[in-house]
């Protein structure tokens, strides 16, 4: 019996010892192995690197033709989309306009409002970009987008569009919240180094435009100022753009006051909106004569706006 249990006990001794790491075994001599070194992987994977750098400024331009709403009426997707943002760049459009509202979470989201200012009818200073995407999608099923969409598809390599980002009046007390919306515009641009990929177009409020004005000196977006008024007020507001009506001009104009001429007199610029090809714009030139006007004036503005810049494009080529 005892010379059995000295059997099994030799018996898991060499087991013991087989399991034993091979620096642990005497018997076999062998000396220990270094541990491999492990490498840190790196973030970016280098055969397939993620871009970290965007371009700075837009490609060279050979128009001056800004697509209204990115010309959704002329191609028939929802205005402020994607699609319609992606139709004016294909038509190589010097810009497309697009309205901005600020949302409850400091962000921008670009739509076109109802009723002034509802959007998917919430308010959106009242709402989240979340909340208002919830609340309804673009006809296109399309999600809202916000104004870092937007420059994530303007912000690359060869498009020469810009975002032309028009800072809305809600009601004309509620200034506060078109101001934060070109505030943190300013902010999320300046961020992704896209401030020549942008400019501004301000509300003829006078209280939003005495607050967005000083933005232009230190973010060096430029903005123009959208009030019928002369020259001269514009210089004492800060601006050195215009951005008027066709209702607003001579010799067309229903409320015509201001000519191309005096603010170039004035050294400023000046952009018109809107010459269409056909009414349905209550800002919009549209008659043969109005159209072959300002097509005579281009060379003189900073751009033309319009609801169907192919149609523009083709007039003016």
């Amino acid at each position: 019996m005892m010379r059995r249990k000295n059997q099994i006990a030799a018996i898991l001794c060499a087991l013991a010892l087989a399991f034993l790491p091979t620096g642990c075994r005497p018997d076999l001599n062998i000396p220990d192995v270094d541990p491999v070194p492990v490498t840190p992987v790196d973030p970016v994977d280098p055969v397939d690197p993620t871009p970290t750098t965007r371009p700075t400024e837009p490609a060279a331009c050979t128009n001056k033709v800004v697509a209204h709403r990115g010309g959704s009426a002329e191609c028939g997707v929802p205005d402020n989309s994607r699609a319609s943002l992606k139709y004016a760049m294909g038509l190589k459009c010097y810009a497309m306009e697009c309205d901005i509202y600020w949302t409850k979470d400091n962000d921008v989201v670009i739509a076109h409002a109802s009723n002034t200012y509802y959007i998917n009818g919430l308010k959106p200073w009242e709402n989240t970009l979340e909340q208002l995407r919830r609340a309804g999608r673009l006809k296109n099923g399309e999600e809202l987008p916000s104004l870092s969409d937007f420059l994530d598809i303007v912000q690359v390599e060869g498009n020469c569009t810009k975002l032309c980002l028009d800072i809305k009046n809600l009601d004309g007390n509620l200034t506060e919240y078109p101001s934060k919306a070109v505030i943190r515009a300013c902010e999320i641009i300046a961020e992704r180094k896209a401030e020549k990929f942008c400019e501004f177009i301000c509300t003829g409020n006078s209280t939003v435009a005495s607050g967005v004005s000083g933005l232009q000196g230190q973010y060096g977006i430029p903005i123009g100022w959208m009030a019928n008024s002369a020259p001269s007020v514009h210089i004492s507001r800060g601006f050195s753009w215009a951005n008027l009506s066709t209702v607003y001009m001579k010799p067309y104009g229903s409320e015509a006051a201001r000519t191309v001429d005096e603010f170039l007199k004035a050294k400023m610029e000046i952009s018109i909106f809107n010459v269409d090809q056909k009414s349905g714009d209550g800002n919009a030139a549209y008659k043969d004569e109005e159209v072959n006007y300002y097509i005579s004036q281009y060379d003189k503005l900073r751009f033309l706006c319009t609801n169907y810049p192919k149609w523009l494009l083709s007039k003016l080529n």
